[in-house]
């Protein structure tokens, strides 16, 4: 199935349209390199940086808005509810060399709505027309929008804001098909996407559930949005985008090997070691052990390597149980893509002691 995905956002091209989401905790500048390096990603988006810390200077919300020099196209997301303080991180991030700055109203942690910000600024549409007011008039660069359906199935009002949000400057909106009170529960509803592309003449872009190239294919189709935003499928599998980027472009989709698996994850827990402040096996372990959790779901034996890398206590230790785990596949002629040989994902195993990853039988 050959379609053109791709669209503008003002004068950035977004080609493939498919999108790197921005998650909390995970798409660093070491996640998102990893994705940009496998292809298929047309844009790459930071965690949300908090514009109160960013106005006053905290390290470390300038730290997480840190963008790799050959990171582009990619947007810095914010979040906040005061206007002023929203204008002056927007410029920030412009300084920093955003191509595009995106405004979180999506987010559903209490801690990020309880002071009015993220996706309770649904409940405040007028509130949410100052903070894009001010943004627009604070940068030269494209300013988009990421939200959810609304605050509850009683307030689904997603076409109102994203409206206010068009007519107020945005090149874009993102909606995520849950609403706050959905939380992550359920399944995303793809066809209430398609009511805010209906009521908007700037791109759409559709999230929620996106983990197959099945999954883009039904999204695309039942809400007719422009492009895809994929999240947690990037974590199970970090080359979803290029497969479907593939699929639409009219190629096979691409399954990489379980070698270029073990390598590619190990490739990241390098990039994660170097991008570590002062001690690897402090701030790095933990998110190798939060990244092998969702990357190793449905491959062979994956639950004994979780277990193996959760009880690690050093980064070398995490790469020594992820090489042995690999070879161990290879030597059971364990060789094919994911699916050929998706298994399940806590199966245990048949023969040895489950202490011992090298006693397994195929």
């Amino acid at each position: 199935m050959q379609r053109d995905l791709s669209f503008d956002v003002g004068p950035v091209r977004i080609s493939p349209a498919c999108v790197l989401a921005p998650m909390e905790g995970i798409t660093d500048r070491p996640f998102r390199s990893l994705i940009r390096g496998l292809g298929g990603c047309g844009l790459t988006v930071t965690e949300f940086v908090s514009s109160e810390a960013m106005s006053r200077q905290v390290a470390k919300a300038w730290k997480m808005a840190e963008l790799s020099p050959d990171e582009h196209p990619v947007s810095i997301q914010i979040y906040g509810r005061d206007p002023v303080r929203m204008a002056e991180s927007a410029k920030y991030c412009q300084d920093l060399g955003a191509d595009i700055v995106d405004m979180n109203l999506g987010c559903p942690s209490k801690a990020v709505t309880s002071g009015c910000a993220g996706s309770a600024l649904m409940r405040d549409p007028p509130l949410a027309q100052r903070i894009f007011a001010a943004v627009r008039a604070a940068i030269t660069v494209p300013m988009t929008v990421k939200m959810r359906l609304g605050w509850d199935r009683e307030c689904l009002n997603a076409p109102e804001v994203a409206h206010i949000a068009q007519e107020e400057g945005a090149s874009m909106v993102t909606v995520h098909g849950r609403t706050r009170a959905d939380a992550y529960k359920g399944a995303a509803d793809w066809k209430a996407v398609g009511e805010v592309k209906a009521a908007l003449k700037i791109p759409v872009l559709v999230n929620g559930d996106i983990l197959t190239v099945d999954d883009a294919v039904r999204a695309l189709d039942e809400s007719g949005a422009d492009g895809v935003m994929v999240g947690r499928g990037t974590m199970r599998d970090p080359w979803i985008m290029r497969s479907i980027a593939d699929h639409f472009a009219g190629r096979p989709a691409y399954e990489p090997t379980l070698d270029e698996r073990r390598t590619v994850l190990l490739h990241y827990f390098d990039m994660m070691t170097e991008a570590s402040p002062i001690n690897p096996d402090r701030y790095a372990l933990g998110k190798m052990k939060k990244v092998t959790g969702y990357f190793t779901r449905g491959l062979p034996y994956g639950a004994r390597l979780r277990e193996l890398v959760y009880a690690a206590t050093t980064t070398q230790g995490a790469c020594e149980a992820v090489t042995h785990y690999f070879e161990l596949l290879r030597s059971h002629n364990l060789r094919d893509g994911f699916s050929r040989v998706h298994d399940d994902p806590d199966q245990p195993f048949r023969v040895g002691d489950p202490r011992r990853l090298d006693r397994v039988a195929p």
